[in-house]
């Protein structure tokens, strides 16, 4: 590369996550004037940009070959090339690939720009009714299942509303695994949000999973789930007696520190929880 070359810029992308008149004129005329797209889902992106005639080289960008097109990427942008980044939908790296371009960029210099727009996770949350203070982002749930199992305690143990996605095929699944330890929990679901099969459900996991079961359409499509974060009357049925025993034992011989921090890790429930429960229940 000349010396005299300037570096091309990285724009990352929102685009609709459904409904495509959610894509912004600073996103459009950015896509319009890149020399490159890196898109997820080249069949997707191809649909939106016919609907507002960007012209654009497509080229594809996903989770199998994310390592293998890096250096491609980060080449035409040292040599001047502009490149857009986008996902199949939403805004990119949300549980979506881009997050090695990203850090590849910024390592060799190269201008990283946001062009921001529609986002589920944020969309969901801002009409849960939930708090929206504090809240955890899951992403998919892992499919291994102690990775799975250890992922969904610490859902249902955490004070602060959690955020999940899920797919139709695996919704009750996971809807299922959740009722198990806290059935009573209240829950905002979104189903194909902003499409024209949009649905809400909301109430208790017990009461969502009833009305999801009287629906024939209901498990299909992608979904987010937001989970109200736990309470201190809430505690007490997150600790099986063994593991109450257990905590108790640890508390007699360890600092309060690393019995908390041992339960916690063997558990599969937060530090800040256990205390809680320590503090409120662990003795009645």
């Amino acid at each position: 590369m000349s010396k005299n070359t300037k570096l091309g810029e990285l724009f990352i992308v929102a685009t609709p996550i459904g409904n495509l008149d959610d894509l912004s004129n600073r996103a459009i005329k950015t896509l319009s004037n890149v020399d490159i797209c890196a898109a997820e889902d080249t069949r997707t992106s191809k649909v939106l940009f016919d609907r507002f005639g960007i012209k654009t080289e497509l080229v594809s960008y996903h989770e199998f070959s994310e390592s293998k097109k890096l250096n491609f990427f980060i080449s035409k942008l040292k040599n001047g090339k502009n490149i857009a980044l986008i996902s199949e939908a939403g805004t990119p790296l949300i549980s979506d690939p881009g997050y090695k371009l990203v850090k590849k960029a910024h390592k060799e210099l190269i201008n990283v720009i946001t062009i921001p727009g529609p986002s589920s996770l944020t969309a969901a949350l801002s009409i849960s009714g939930m708090p929206t203070d504090r809240f955890i982002f899951y992403g998919f749930p892992h499919r291994q299942t102690k990775a799975r199992k250890k992922l969904l305690h610490s859902v249902a143990s955490n004070l602060y509303t959690s955020v999940i996605f899920e797919s139709g095929r695996r919704i009750e699944a996971l809807l299922q695994e959740l009722i198990k330890l806290s059935p009573k929990r209240e829950v905002f679901i979104v189903r194909e949000m902003t499409k024209k099969h949009e649905s809400f459900y909301m109430g208790n996991l017990e009461e969502v999973i009833v009305r999801l079961k009287s629906d024939q359409y209901a498990f299909k499509g992608e979904f987010v789930i937001v989970v109200k974060g736990i309470n201190s009357e809430q505690n007490s049925h997150l600790l099986t007696e063994a593991q109450k025993d257990t905590l108790k034992i640890l508390m007699d011989n360890l600092s309060k520190k690393e019995a908390l921090s041992l339960a916690s890790k063997v558990f599969g429930i937060s530090k800040n929880s256990l205390y809680k429960i320590l503090l409120n229940k662990i003795n009645d």
